[in-house]
């Protein structure tokens, strides 16, 4: 089991975010949150990569307490925001190496992994144009490289494919 939730809850003040969550992810499974806006998704997602504490609860990241062993989580899971930001004049390239880097990714290794993952994405061709020209739906992929490069036991991606044409959304 990657991720277990038995009875999450998350307040903030009077207003309960996440009340009584309970799910079972299996490695391997692909997993949609869905709900409409205010709904506790993303608050959901942060307390599953030890951002917020649950009020309520007892969650499992890959047998790990998020709250408790918050950096054990980190190493392991790969993380998509809703807003993801780069360094505007580096290249897709320059930023996934700084990536490798901050992930503790040798040089030697994160050269192969890096191709790799733009090709995945479709941006193999862009690669070497500075993110500041990139439209929203190419940045959108390479977040999802981002997440690729540290090749993370589990993915969690909010709202991964805004801003990606249909056919691009259907590739990835």
């Amino acid at each position: 089991m990657i991720v277990q939730a038995q009875g999450l809850r998350k307040a903030y003040g009077r207003i309960q975010a996440v009340d009584g969550l309970s799910l079972e992810i299996q490695e391997g499974e692909i997993y949609g949150l869905l709900g409409p806006n205010g709904s506790g998704k993303t608050t959901t997602i942060l307390i599953l990569l030890g951002l917020t504490e649950p009020s309520g609860g007892e969650v499992r990241v890959a047998g790990f307490n998020p709250t408790r062993e918050a950096l054990k989580v980190k190493r392991i899971v790969g993380y998509l925001p809703e807003n993801v930001g780069f360094y505007e004049d580096l290249t897709a390239r320059e930023n996934l190496r700084y990536i490798a880097r901050l992930n503790g990714i040798p040089d030697r290794d994160s050269k192969k992994r890096i191709q790799e993952v733009l090709e995945q994405v479709g941006l193999s061709d862009v690669a070497d144009r500075p993110v500041g020209t990139y439209s929203r739906g190419m940045r959108q992929r390479l977040g999802i490289a981002d997440v690729l490069i540290k090749q993370p036991k589990l993915a969690i991606l909010d709202e991964p494919t805004t801003g990606i044409d249909p056919e691009g959304a259907s590739q990835i």
